[in-house]
């Protein structure tokens, strides 16, 4: 049980740290478009960063709420 309490934090963990840098580089892509669709090469334009940025918000926050009171939810 202790394994498999580890294994969930850590899913927890790296899948919050790829949302973070998603809302990040959503959010730049939003701001300073112009700078961010050269550094992808036209890949991530201001429409496509605001799609992004708006599907990935709710996933985040469920995410975040999970990760801070894991230890919480773990416990019970």
């Amino acid at each position: 049980m202790l394994m498999e309490n580890r294994i969930i934090k850590q899913w927890v963990h790296y899948l919050l740290v790829i949302l973070v840098i998603l809302v990040l580089i959503s959010g730049l892509g939003i701001i300073y478009y112009q700078w961010i669709g050269f550094l992808t090469l036209g890949l991530l334009s201001k429409d496509v960063a605001f799609k992004i940025h708006t599907l990935i918000f709710i996933p985040f926050l469920i995410v975040l709420v999970v990760h801070s009171s894991i230890s919480w939810i773990l416990k019970k």
